[in-house]
Parts: C-alpha cells; structure tokens; sequence
C-alpha cells in the first residue's frame, strides 16, 4: 500500500476501532511483507432474527443460477468472473442475492462442502454447517444493510433444510468485517493461526474450532502441498 493509504487506514482504524486496533493491523501488515502470517477469527451464527428479513418493497431475493451468474458477471464491479462462477457451481455451491429490478445489490455465497479460501489451502466444516463466503454490495446499495438481510434469509431456509446454521471466517485484523458480523449475531468459535515459511504451512486450530469440524488443510491440488500441522 502506498504511504496515504497507510495513513489513511491507521487514523480510520484509530478512529473507528481505536489506537490497540489500529496498531495490530499495522503489526500484522508489517509482518506479511516478510512472511504469510494470517489470524482467522471463526464464526458462526445459528439463530434467525425475524426482524432481520425484512427487505424493502423495491427489492427482491433470489437465488442466481448459471445464465444470470454469467450476465451479472459481464460488469466487472461484481467481482463474479466466469471462471471462479464455474468453479463453484461445478462443487454446489449457491449464491443468494438481492436484486433491484435486473441490476445486483447484493450477494452472498454458500457452500456444504470444503472450500478454497486461496490456491493452497481449503477450509473443512461440519456439514451441520453451511458456510457462507464472498459477500458483495455494490456500492450505490452500501449502508443498508442488504448483506445481513440476504444472509439472515439464507441462513431461514438452511435451518427449514435441517442445518444448524452458518459458518465463516474475518481475518483478525478486518475490524469492520468483524464489526458487521457481530452485529449481525454471529458470535467467536475459535481461532486458525496460519504461518507459511517458503512451501512449507504452519496451522494451528484453536479452542472451539473442532466444536464445529473447522480445520484448515493444504489443498491437494497445489503444486507443493508440503506443509506441518502444528
């Protein structure tokens, strides 16, 4: 990031999150430019709030299949390109979203089964769990809290489908992920510290992760996989 950006971020995080918050995400970026360092916070959310469901009268939600993926994913602020829409439908995901007509306010991703979170390594859940990764809201739609809506209402229907509930993960020093996820009522489940030093992974689940199968595995498709479990 470059000199302004840093600043920036420093006094917004000072401001919003306060000075411990603020230099912890200065520490954590200091490291990463010499090592892979990551905190995961796991969490997990298991009951619907009724009030939360409520969209307004002009919006609508849908799940998106295959061609509308693909239509919405021709306007680059969508962060849907084909190959990664391919490749999640290919494993069953589903992604729920918020809609203003035929243009996309808002959405989210689910998947049942193991998924990526980079090219090397993949998170494994409980498959009570669904876990929910990618949420997007465009920017004119930004402050209405349509992701938490989206996401309650999902979480509705795979509860009427027998799942527990849904699982995620922020990295620690995202303070305004970790902040909307609270207030969404997502509560802490455990902590995955991760250390990569060249090809080699170092991961640790902590306390509660296995209360809920989160482990996270070096993918077995990488070209070097190599990694310790410590």
């Amino acid at each position: 990031m470059k000199s302004a950006s840093v600043i920036a971020l420093v006094r917004r995080n000072i401001r919003n999150h306060g000075l411990r918050a603020a230099l912890y995400d200065v520490v954590i970026r200091s490291i990463n430019t010499f090592v892979y360092m990551k905190t995961l916070e796991c969490v997990v959310i298991e009951q619907v709030d009724p009030e939360a469901l409520t969209l307004p009268a002009h919006l609508r939600y849908a799940r998106l299949e295959g061609a509308r993926l693909s239509l919405f994913g021709r306007v680059k602020e969508n962060e849907l390109p084909d190959e990664f829409v391919q490749d999640a439908l290919d494993k069953g995901d589903e992604c729920y979203a918020v809609l203003e007509g035929m243009t996309l306010a808002s959405y989210g991703w689910y998947s049942k089964t193991p998924t990526l979170v980079d090219n090397d390594l993949r998170l494994h859940f409980n498959p009570q769990y669904v876990y929910m990764y990618k949420g997007f809201t465009a920017k004119p739609y930004r402050g209405q809290r349509l992701h938490a809506i989206g996401m309650m209402r999902a979480l509705n229907e795979y509860r009427q489908q027998g799942f527990r509930g849904l699982v995620a993960y922020v990295e620690s020093n995202n303070f305004d992920s970790l902040k909307s996820c609270y207030r969404m009522g997502y509560k802490t489940c455990g902590r995955i510290r991760v250390l990569r030093i060249g090809l080699r992974y170092f991961i640790h689940c902590g306390r509660g992760c296995s209360d809920y199968g989160l482990e996270l595995q070096p993918n077995s498709l990488a070209p070097n996989p190599s990694s310790e479990l410590a």
